[in-house]
């Protein structure tokens, strides 16, 4: 099992940190997947049968980070659990990258947690050997996380319709934000 990481860093006066996703970090996905608040601008809530899959994903690709890992973001002091952010291995147009996604609970979001989260995981992201670039699905409509991929200088290639969540057969159009990482 990989060494515990926590980096620290504040945004808008609060201490942000992640660490790897745990056991006891499931509620996250039922109060981020499994709301229909939360989950607006992606096709709608996640199943509790499908949140339990996801749970465990998440456990097994944060044992063995190198081909992706899910992280529990924290904040403040006390280090309250206030999301999740990850990257898992994907391809684009035929472009290996690193995929990134994020959810921050409703009374943590918009005093970029989400951002300082984010911007942790692609520091990390540089540091690893694999693809050389990061990519990004937000929704369209999803202003805060596009906000956050131009924060971070992400280059927007397009939008298209995808799939999501993937086998649903739903559709979902996104906009493809990429970024170049230091080789």
């Amino acid at each position: 099992m990989p060494e515990p990481m926590v980096i620290c860093s504040m945004s808008a006066g609060t201490q942000v940190s992640i660490r790897p996703y745990a056991e006891g970090d499931m509620w996250l996905l039922g109060k981020t997947l499994g709301d229909p608040g939360q989950m607006v601008h992606l096709n709608g809530p996640e199943s509790p049968e499908r949140i339990q899959k996801r749970h465990k994903l998440f456990i097994s690709m944060s044992a063995e980070p190198r081909a992706g890992c899910q992280y529990t973001i924290l904040v403040g002091p006390g280090k309250t659990p206030a999301g999740n952010v990850g990257y898992w291995e994907s391809e684009w147009k035929g472009q290996k990258a690193w995929e990134l996604g994020w959810f921050v609970l409703p009374e943590h979001q918009g005093r970029g947690v989400a951002t300082s989260a984010t911007r942790q995981v692609v520091d990390r992201l540089t540091k690893l050997n694999g693809p050389r670039a990061a990519i990004a699905f937000p929704s369209v409509d999803n202003h805060a996380s596009n906000a956050l991929c131009k924060r971070l200088r992400f280059r927007l290639k397009e939008d298209i319709s995808s799939e999501y969540p993937p086998g649903s057969g739903r559709q979902l159009h996104v906009n493809v934000w990429w970024l170049d990482l230091p080789a």
